[in-house]
């Protein structure tokens, strides 16, 4: 079974690449990519605490 610290472990790792390609990167449009992976990652803690209630 999952746990919600999988999907925190996961959500972290998926911000964190996003952040890298924020930093790392200076096209616009994979900037914007990277944005959008870092707020699917805020989005997928954010389901995650409310699926186990915390």
């Amino acid at each position: 079974m999952v746990t919600l610290g999988d999907y925190l472990i996961v959500s972290g790792m998926l911000f964190a690449i996003g952040f890298a390609g924020v930093m790392l990167r200076r096209n616009l449009i994979i900037i914007l990519m990277s944005l959008e992976l870092m707020l699917n990652a805020a989005n997928l803690s954010l389901v995650a605490f409310s699926r186990f209630r915390v």
